[in-house]
């Protein structure tokens, strides 16, 4: 398991409320736990906190999985290029 999946987990643990190891690395964030607004910008903030750098609205828009997470915590983006 890489470590950025491994930081994925652990900050969705930590804004779901959900043990680290209940969450697969290919979970979608939604069936982990139904995910509201104001949970959502939990994770948008440690996102932001663990990167140094506003989230892309484009990359939130198709955040979905913890390898989505992960993805986005190591600079990648999740958007489509053109």
């Amino acid at each position: 398991m890489t470590s950025s999946l491994l930081r994925a987990k652990a900050l969705l643990s930590k804004c779901l409320l959900i043990p680290a190891d209940q969450i697969g690395d290919d979970a979608n964030v939604g069936d982990l736990r139904e995910v509201d607004s104001l949970m959502f910008e939990g994770i948008v903030i440690e996102i932001e906190n663990a990167t140094g750098t506003q989230a892309d609205v484009m990359d939130l828009l198709q955040l979905r999985t913890v390898r989505d997470v992960a993805k986005m915590l190591e600079g990648q983006s999740l958007s489509i290029p053109d």
